[in-house]
């Protein structure tokens, strides 16, 4: 798997020069959660585990489910029953166990922690394990500033979805550290009241320890339609399919970006559409 990375880069007719991290080309899950799974797996196999238990949203979900299937590993996924029906059908035909319930991760975590108790299972914990913010560190944020600085191109802004706010602030942690204020970091969220599949509000999120291992410049609100829309702008105007919290990322560069700017933007397109069709089905 390693030997997919780096994913690519593309310029976007977005404005003068937009690019985007086309992470739906990891080959297990067609999400940049390929790379959370692949590290937080490796530290759980080293320890000789045969059960393993995570709370996802989905992609997360898969590439373990992916994983598990290949070290003939037992894995249960906890899943939120308002997520999309096609992340429960694809983790079950690798092989999870898939328990649907609740309406968001942060319900379905004391389940989860409850299962690790009792019945033996390792717990990878996503949300608080800090190899996810490293994952994308060592490899996300690397390969961006090597993609961009062997075209002589210097980044102004890097936007990026928040939902572990593991790939955020593992690129904004690597970019701070090198470039310092320099370089902006934007988070993109749902705003007040909105669902979009993949993502959530951190404003509200007291207890996500990642965000305060850095600096993020500003944070972007949302609404689902307007994701939908950045879908369907990229689509037809770069004939790409990208996923829901690709579009907020299209959305919220929208509303910060001023009209015609020469200075680099990155925006991290975490998976594609083909998740996503029936959410997307209503508004075309």
């Amino acid at each position: 798997m390693e030997g997919m990375w780096p994913t690519p880069m593309l310029k976007l007719s977005l404005g003068k020069n937009v690019w985007a991290k086309l992470e739906f080309y990891n080959p297990f899950s067609h999400s940049i959660k390929d790379r959370t799974a692949l590290f937080l797996f490796k530290e759980a196999i080293k320890r000789n585990v045969k059960s393993l238990v995570e709370a996802t949203s989905g992609n997360t979900g898969i590439a373990l489910s992916a994983l598990s299937s290949i070290f003939k590993i037992n894995f249960t996924a906890f899943i939120p029953a308002t997520a999309p029906s096609s992340f429960k059908v694809l983790m079950k035909i690798l092989g999870a166990n898939v328990i649907s319930a609740g309406n968001s991760t942060n319900e379905l975590l004391p389940l989860v922690k409850k299962l690790s108790e009792f019945n033996g299972y390792t717990h990878l914990d996503q949300f608080h394990n800090e190899i996810n913010v490293l994952a994308h560190y060592e490899t996300t944020a690397k390969e961006i500033d090597k993609q961009m600085s062997s075209i002589g191109l210097k980044i102004k802004r890097i936007i990026a979805t928040m939902g572990t706010a593991g790939h955020i602030v593992g690129i904004a942690k690597y970019f701070k550290e090198k470039y310092g204020d320099d370089l902006e970091i934007i988070g993109v969220e749902p705003a007040q009241g909105e669902r979009i599949p993949g993502i959530k509000r951190v404003t509200e999120d007291k207890e996500n320890k990642f965000l305060n291992m850095v600096k993020i410049d500003k944070i972007v609100e949302v609404k689902l339609k307007e994701a939908i829309e950045g879908v369907i702008d990229v689509a037809r105007n770069d004939g790409i399919l990208i996923g829901l919290s690709a579009g907020a990322t299209v959305s919220a560069y929208k509303k910060i970006a001023k009209q015609d700017e020469e200075e680099v933007t990155v925006l991290i397109f975490p998976d594609d559409a083909y998740k996503y069709v029936n959410e997307l089905g209503s508004y075309v």
